[in-house]
């Protein structure tokens, strides 16, 4: 008998970016799947079966609401809570001494700047200064050198690969998904020399399912893979 998708899902121990995974279907539209939203595409069918290890047949096209979590039923309505009691205000914390230090040291780059101003500024000499106080005045300071000294290059850091290998990269997840909603042949080479070709099936963290020209299905273990490219494009 049937069943649906959620339920194998949770029956298999799988959240919905593991089946993201291992079938390729974006996890967004498996939401909608789940939440009887749309029926699923046979395509995608052939690609639940494959990353479930079940068959086509066993899920059904278009699944039922899931039930609402017993937990979420609702409560008695309580009484009337007491009034809570404010609580005194907590001292303010004084400005560590390594504040202090660092707020000086970035007074040296500024020839209008020096613990006399800064304490003209705040009202009170340095060391009595709150953790709060001394915030803000490393804020100024720190503003205005980034204005008056702007950074040569703006080169905001990012992440190119994933942190552990075990886990698909999101680049390769976001390059493997749209060649595959568009149909794009990938030609594979292997560290053997051999080469594959064919339309992206489905993906995982360790392998990719190709249909051949002929209409065969081959899944190439990701390990064995030199590189790999669509037509015209970059790997």
């Amino acid at each position: 008998m049937s069943e649906n998708l959620w339920e194998i899902r949770r029956r298999k121990k799988m959240k919905v970016r593991d089946l993201a995974a291992k079938s390729g279907v974006p996890a967004a539209l498996i939401h909608q799947y789940e939440a009887g939203e749309k029926p699923i595409s046979q395509a995608h069918l052939r690609q639940f079966a494959r990353a479930l290890i079940v068959d086509t047949w066993d899920i059904k096209p278009l699944s039922d609401p899931k039930p609402r979590d017993r937990r979420a039923k609702a409560r008695p309505p309580r009484g009337p809570r007491p009034p809570k009691k404010p609580r005194p205000p907590r001292p303010p914390t004084p400005a560590r001494p390594g504040q202090i230090e660092h707020l000086l040291r970035l007074a040296e780059r500024f020839p209008d700047v020096d613990r006399a101003s800064l304490e003209a500024q705040a009202g009170k000499p340095l060391e009595e200064l709150t953790k709060r106080e001394a915030s803000e005045l490393l804020r100024q300071l720190q503003e205005r050198i980034r204005l008056e000294h702007p950074p040569r290059s703006k080169r905001p850091f990012d992440r190119h690969r994933a942190y552990l290998p075990e886990g698909v990269d999101e680049f390769e997840l976001k390059y493997l998904t749209a060649a595959q909603e568009a149909g794009d042949v990938l030609h594979v080479t292997l560290f053997d020399g051999s080469r594959v070709e064919g339309q992206i099936v489905g993906f995982s963290p360790y392998a990719i399912t190709l249909r051949q020209p002929d209409g065969e299905e081959i899944t190439v273990n990701k390990l064995a893979i030199a590189c790999y490219r669509k037509r015209g494009g970059d790997r």
